[in-house]
This record gives C-alpha cells, sequence and structure tokens, in this order.
C-alpha cells in the first residue's frame, strides 16, 4: 500500500511543476547572498533550532542519523523528546535501518547532510517519503553543501547530487511541503573577516560565490 502510495505522488510531481516552483522560490529569494546567514558549528545549530522547535513537538526522526549526535542533544534540550534514528549502516545501532520499516509518524525529520548523497530521483523519493510519515503540522530541517562554495560541495568525493538552494527549495514545494525559510550556514568568524565579506559582496555576487560553506532549510508538511 505504501511502494503504491509512492508510486502515486511520484507520479503526480513534474519537472515542469519543480521548475516552477523553483522560480517562485526565487522571487523570495533571487540570490544566495538574500538568504540570512547562521554562525556556528552544526551541533549549535541544530541545538538552537530544535530548542525553539520541540516545545511542543516531541517526536523526532533522525534519517542518515550515524553517531546519532542528535539523540545526545535532545536528551540535553527535554527528557520528554522521543528521538528515533534511521540509517543503513548496521554496523552502528539505530532504531530502523530503512524508510519502509517505519510505521510511526512524527513531528519533526532531520535530513543533515545526506540528500545529496543520493541521485536525483532518490531524493525525490526521500523527500516524498518524508512527506508522508510527517504527523499534521509537522515539519523537516534540511542541510546540504552549499554549491555557491569554492569547496563545499567537491570536496567530499561521496556526493551526488549537487542542489542550489532554490533546486532543493522547488523539490520541497513540489513534494508537499510549505512555509519554506532558507538559511546560510558558515563557522563563526572574526569580526575582521565578515567585514571582508561585507566588503566583497558586490563581487561576490557577480561571481556567483558565497564564502558560507552551508545551506539550512526548513519547511512544514502542506495542509491539505
Amino acid at each position: 500500500m505504501f511502494e503504491k502510495e509512492m508510486k502515486n505522488l511520484q507520479d503526480s510531481i513534474t519537472w515542469s511543476e519543480v521548475k516552477l516552483k523553483r522560480e517562485e522560490l526565487k522571487s523570495f529569494y533571487p540570490t544566495i547572498l538574500k538568504a540570512p546567514i547562521i554562525y556556528g558549528t552544526k551541533k549549535q545549530i541544530i541545538r538552537n533550532l530544535l530548542i525553539n522547535k520541540t516545545r511542543k513537538q516531541k517526536k523526532i526522526l533522525d534519517i542518515g542519523a550515524a553517531d546519532r549526535f542528535v539523540k545526545e542533544i535532545c536528551s540535553d534540550i527535554d527528557n520528554e523528546i522521543e528521538y528515533k534514528s534511521m540509517d543503513m549502516d548496521r554496523s552502528r545501532f539505530h532504531d530502523y535501518y530503512s524508510l519502509d520499516e517505519i510505521q510511526e509518524r512524527f513531528d519533526i525529520i532531520l535530513l543533515l547532510d545526506v540528500i545529496e548523497h543520493l541521485p536525483l530521483p532518490e531524493g525525490k523519493t526521500l523527500l516524498l517519503k518524508c512527506s508522508h510519515l510527517l504527523n499534521p503540522e509537522g515539519g523537516i530541517v534540511i542541510t546540504i553543501p552549499n554549491n555557491c562554495h569554492p569547496s563545499a560541495f567537491s570536496g567530499d568525493c561521496t556526493h551526488i547530487t549537487s542542489y542550489r538552494y532554490h533546486d532543493l527549495g522547488g523539490l520541497l514545494l513540489s513534494a508537499g511541503f510549505e512555509g519554506l525559510q532558507i538559511f546560510r550556514v558558515s563557522a563563526k568568524r572574526k569580526l575582521k573577516h565578515r567585514l571582508l565579506a561585507l566588503i566583497l559582496k558586490p563581487i561576490l555576487k557577480f561571481l556567483d560565490i558565497d564564502f558560507a560553506a552551508g545551506i539550512l532549510i526548513t519547511a512544514k508538511k502542506a495542509t491539505q
């Protein structure tokens, strides 16, 4: 039943629709430099995000969880948070090793540096499955390398699909999400480096280059 539903959803998304949604998103973020920037480590940023989101939403699924560092964050924030992890790596403990095993629904799904490791059609299917696994009013948090950065994507040979911020945004809108917010993510920088980036902003814009190495996108499951 689940596979049939996924097939119907896949058939309902056309690439022309994704292109339309991508252009819609570009009206809000015409260039990458229009997206606000967040400074901090990955753990710091996810922690701050979850502090706000888990006040009411307590059930989290971490897809591609690797070392399950998010579980430690959740335990520190609130012992009422129910954290589940999914990863294909059976050398580590996870609650699930395949999305097809999951029969429950969640308030928040995390895809932290995951989707760029999949071919584009599989990435599309993953987003559809995430929408299916979310409770009404649930949301998704995604991080990806910023391909406007000189080396963020190319620096890892396991990266497969390079998403522009508006490409992934258009795919999310087409896969049943709304209320997208896009952020650039950078390690903390000294004041002199921030001032230099500000001075060089016109050149960076002209060359379509960004010093922020990551992109973070949050979105809500669309109301039916």
